[in-house]
């Protein structure tokens, strides 16, 4: 049995739809929002994702959770598939990771597994990079 080769795939990606609501827990000293996210995603990673994120942020970090649907190609292989990431933020210091859910790749995507992580540049341009395998 051989071991699967993992692949790094790095896209770029912007933010076309940005869809806040605020919403109340008692006891949260925090602002809280879930968001209905849309994104495009242009090179090794095409196509595009809707994502729901819940958002917890005060004057001393902030912390999201997301559920991501994305449609298009990886690599050539067209499917969907979703990633769940997570991201925290204090001060300047930030980090944002997730997996890919097992099992939720269709199509071409079909037995996708791995790992993402999301980043922003110094310039604002957003980056999507997964660091995946796929059945042989």
């Amino acid at each position: 049995m051989s071991e699967l080769q993992e692949q790094v795939v790095r896209a770029a990606f912007d933010i076309s739809q940005w869809e806040p609501e605020s919403y109340s827990v008692e006891g949260a000293d925090s602002e809280l929002t879930r968001v209905r996210a849309t994104k495009e995603f242009a090179g090794d990673i095409e196509g595009s994702s809707v994502a729901e994120l819940l958002m917890a942020g005060n004057n001393r970090g902030a912390g999201y959770v997301a559920s991501e649907v994305f449609t298009g190609s990886v690599l050539g292989r067209r499917g969907s598939v979703i990633v769940q990431h997570w991201g925290l933020a204090e001060g300047n210091a930030a980090a944002s990771s997730g997996h890919i859910i097992p099992g939720s790749g269709t199509d071409e995507l079909e037995g996708i597994a791995g790992r993402a992580e999301y980043s922003q540049d110094v310039a604002g341009q957003h980056y999507l990079e997964l660091r995946v395998t796929f059945p042989e």
